[in-house]
């Protein structure tokens, strides 16, 4: 298998393994637990969309909206528009989600992954 095949594969395996998420501790479920988002590996596809941002502020906001899915892998925010990302949610709360995601910083993958390769 060549190099190219191999970054190919390496991507297709990440898109359907699991998440990495974080938990969101300002935004609290029913119960009172705070929520987990979870996100894939970023394709070219997604940063195209988030590069269209006309500003930081949106470049952040979109980089939420088209990353952060739930426990199913359903992109959580999107119905919600751009506008609202920026104006309806507290800002610190969104820069915060999205710098983890980009940065890939979330809890679970690595250790998900370890533990299917001892097996």
């Amino acid at each position: 298998m060549n190099i190219a095949e191999i970054g190919s594969r390496h991507l297709s395996d990440a898109l359907t393994g699991v998440m990495a998420s974080c938990d969101v501790t300002e935004w609290k479920d029913d119960e009172g637990k705070p929520v987990k988002l979870y996100w894939k590996p970023m394709t070219g596809v997604e940063q195209r969309k988030i590069d269209r941002g006309q500003s930081e502020v949106d470049r952040i906001c979109l980089t939420v909206k088209h990353r952060a899915r739930d426990a199913d892998g359903q992109l959580v925010f999107a119905k919600v528009g751009l506008t609202s990302l920026a104006t309806d949610y507290d800002y610190d709360v969104i820069r915060a989600i999205a710098f983890i995601i980009a940065g890939n910083l979330g809890q679970g993958a690595d250790e998900k992954q370890a533990a299917a390769e001892k097996e």
